[in-house]
C-alpha cells in the first residue's frame, strides 16, 4: 500500500503536529503514518517531580494577532533548544527535533549551535553565534539575491519557491511560502525589537500558558484546540529531560467556565483523546484554576544510534522549471549531503486520493551521496496534469518525509 501523501498545501511537520491538539497525535506525522496508540487502563497515576520550565524567552518573537493585517484564526508554534541529539531520548522526541531540522534552509550555521529555534505561523527565527559574512556568503552562495535591509538586518529572497531570509547580529529570520501559513517576515523582527506588540503582551490566557510551559528542550503551542474532553482550550506540549529520565508535560489553559474535572480528563485519557509517546510511564494529572496539566514520565531507552529515518539533512533545495512545465530540476544549494538511495520524487496528481508513489530521483548518479551542486531533471511530459512535485526522503517502508515541495500551480510571495 502506498503511504499517505501531505499535499503540497499542508505537507508541514509543524502544522500536522499541532493541528492535533487534542486528537490523535500522529506519531512522527510526517512520514510514519502510524498513531500512537491510546494510554488505555495500563498507565500508572502517581506525583511526579518534574523540572520546571525555563525562561519563554522564545515570547520575543511571536507578533500578536492583532498587530498583523489579517489576524489567524488559530496561532501556533514550535520552539527547540537543539542540542547534540541522544539517541536514547524518546522516539517522538527524536523525530520532532529532526523534523525541526530538515524544514529549515541551511545557513551555514549547523543545527547543534542553534541556540534557540522558534518557529511560527509568522516565520522562523535561529539564534545563535555565528559570523555575519559567512553566513551572508553561504546564502548568497544558495541562490538568493541580496533585496534590501529592515532595521538592522540584510534581508535576502529567491522565488523558485518563495523564501526570504534576514540576517542581523546572532539572528537569523526565515519566511517561506511551503513552511509558514502566513509569512511576515517584518512582523516578526519588529516584534523582536520591541516595536509590535507580542502576543503574551495581549493575552492574558496566552501569557498564562506560556509562563506555565516555560522553555523547554522541544514545545508545541496551539491556542485553538479541543482538549481529550472535547473542551476548547490553548495547548503547550513539551519534552523536558533530568538525567537519565524524559518527561512529557502538556498544559491545557481553559475558560473559568469550561476546565474539566480531574477525573474527566484522566478518564478521556484512558479513552485515547490526547496521546502520548509510546514510552510514557506514570502520570500525573493536576488541575489549578483554568490549567490543567498532565505530566508522563518517560525513560531513556537502549538506543546507541539514531534510526535512520530520522537522520534527516539539513539543506537549501532549489528548483527551476522549464518555460513550459514538462521538465523539473532539483538542486542541492547548500547544506548536508544526503545519501543518493534516500531520495526520491513524488507527483501531485488530482487522481492520487492522498497517495504517496516514491520515485528514484537520483538512481543514475554516480556517486552514492547528493551534495551541493548536484542536480536532478524530472520529466513531466507525460504528467501534465501534475499540480505539485515533492522531493521525499525515505529509508524504506513507510517511513518517509517530505524535504521540498513545489506548488506547479504557482504561488504567492514570501
Amino acid at each position: 500500500m502506498s503511504p499517505q501523501r501531505h499535499r503540497p498545501s499542508n505537507d508541514r511537520t509543524r502544522r500536522q503536529l499541532l493541528a492535533a491538539g487534542g486528537a490523535a497525535l500522529p506519531l512522527l506525522t510526517a512520514g510514519c503514518l502510524s498513531s500512537l496508540p491510546p494510554l488505555g487502563g495500563n498507565q500508572r497515576y502517581g506525583r511526579l517531580t518534574v523540572p520546571s520550565g525555563g525562561d519563554p524567552a522564545y515570547r520575543r518573537w511571536l507578533p500578536a494577532p492583532t498587530s498583523v493585517e489579517s489576524p489567524p484564526d488559530r496561532y501556533s508554534f514550535a520552539t527547540v533548544q537543539p542540542t547534540a541529539p541522544r539517541p536514547d531520548a524518546p522516539e517522538e522526541f527524536i523525530a520532532r527535533r529532526a523534523y525541526s531540522k530538515a524544514n529549515i534552509n541551511y545557513f551555514g550555521i549547523g543545527f547543534e549551535n542553534y541556540d534557540l529555534l522558534v518557529d511560527s505561523i509568522f516565520g522562523t527565527v535561529i539564534e545563535a553565534s555565528f559570523d555575519r559574512t559567512q553566513v551572508t556568503q553561504t546564502i548568497t552562495d544558495s541562490g538568493y539575491e541580496r533585496t534590501g535591509q529592515y532595521r538592522d538586518y540584510v534581508v535576502f529572497a529567491r522565488s523558485d519557491v518563495p523564501r526570504r531570509v534576514a540576517v542581523g547580529d546572532g539572528v537569523v529570520v526565515w519566511t517561506s511560502v511551503q513552511q509558514h501559513d502566513q509569512p511576515k517576515l517584518e512582523a516578526v523582527i519588529d516584534a523582536g525589537a520591541g516595536e509590535r506588540p507580542r502576543y503574551h503582551e495581549e493575552n492574558a490566557r496566552f501569557e498564562q500558558l506560556t509562563t506555565a510551559a516555560g522553555g523547554n528542550a522541544h514545545l508545541l503551542v496551539n491556542t485553538d484546540i479541543h482538549d481529550p474532553t472535547g473542551r476548547p482550550a490553548m495547548l503547550a506540549d513539551a519534552f523536558r529531560f533530568d538525567g537519565e529520565t524524559a518527561y512529557q508535560v502538556v498544559t491545557y489553559h481553559y475558560e473559568n467556565d469550561r476546565v474539566p474535572a480531574e477525573s474527566a480528563l484522566k478518564q478521556a485519557l484512558k479513552e485515547g483523546g490526547y496521546r502520548f509517546t509510546t514510552e510514557a510511564e506514570t502520570f500525573d494529572v493536576q488541575i489549578d484554576g483554568s490549567l490543567a496539566t498532565v505530566e508522563a514520565q518517560v525513560p531513556f531507552n537502549s538506543n546507541t544510534e539514531i534510526a535512520p529515518e530520522y537522520d534527516l539533512p539539513q539543506v537549501t533545495w532549489g528548483v527551476t522549471q522549464d518555460a513550459d512545465a514538462t521538465r523539473v530540476t532539483f538542486r542541492h544549494e547548500a547544506g548536508e549531503s544526503v545519501s543518493a538511495d534516500r531520495l526520491y520524487y513524488d507527483l501531485d496528481r488530482p487522481e492520487d486520493f492522498g497517495e504517496l508513489e516514491k520515485q528514484p530521483l537520483w538512481s543514475d548518479s554516480d556517486d552514492d551521496s547528493v551534495s551541493p551542486g548536484a542536480e536532478a531533471t524530472v520529466d513531466l511530459s507525460d504528467h501534465l496534469d501534475a499540480e505539485g512535485i515533492s522531493l521525499v526522503y525515505s529509508t524504506g517502508g513507510t517511513h518517509f518525509h517530505v524535504l521540498f515541495t513545489v506548488d506547479l500551480r504557482g504561488e504567492t510571495d514570501a
